[in-house]
């Protein structure tokens, strides 16, 4: 039933699928590309990346309530929007899928604590060395390499500061042997340092 009541949403890169305020149109799943999840207040804020095989707008397509945030493409994407009738049918016929859905919103909430202990615990430079680690996960201690997944302006409403003050961040950390910078890649030269400022800031 979930595949004949879908619908498949095609956007070019900067394309809103959803403005804030406007209704979802339902459990929006991402086939393809990604889309950037923000709010706006005197600058953008980017909640979070959506990329293939992730989706959003669950707990406000169930609540029917208005979209919380605008969803717009980063480049070229495909979704697939699941309405709120298909959904609840779904959650009263399929137990896993329900359980499913109640982890994923679990996980949200877990995400926007987080995202609201950072805003008002840590800085910027910790804001951004928090970014970089979960970029990096696990890898080689001796030095990681990461590529930005978003241009920097993007990253800039993910980390809560101007692009100016994102580059000169990036800079800092260059110039202390933290990173090293070749325009979407870094190179994370001393892992160990860059958690410690993670948890603790710039010193």
């Amino acid at each position: 039933m979930a595949a004949r009541e879908a619908r498949l949403v095609q956007l070019d890169a900067g394309q809103a699928l959803v403005r804030r305020g406007a209704k979802l149109p339902g459990l929006c799943a991402v086939a393809s590309g990604s889309l950037k999840l923000s709010v706006w207040a005197r600058a953008e804020r980017v909640l979070g990346l959506v990329a293939a095989g992730e989706s959003f707008g669950e707990a406000a397509t169930l609540a029917g309530a208005a979209a919380p945030f605008d969803a717009v493409a980063v480049a070229q994407a495909q979704v697939l929007a699941i309405p709120a009738e298909t959904l609840q049918h779904l959650l009263r016929l399929d137990r896993r899928f329900a359980r499913n859905l109640l982890e994923r919103l679990a996980d949200e909430v877990l995400h926007l604590l987080a995202g609201i202990e950072a805003g008002m615990l840590q800085r910027a430079p910790q804001r951004l060395a928090s970014y970089l680690c979960s970029l990096a996960g696990t890898g080689d201690p001796l030095g990681w390499r990461v590529h930005l997944p978003v241009s920097k302006t993007v990253v800039a409403g993910i980390v809560g500061v101007k692009k100016e003050t994102l580059s000169r961040l990036l800079r800092e950390l260059s110039e202390r042997r933290l990173i090293a910078v070749s325009r979407r890649d870094i190179t994370i030269l001393d892992p160990a340092q860059l958690a410690r400022l993670k948890q603790s800031g710039l010193r």
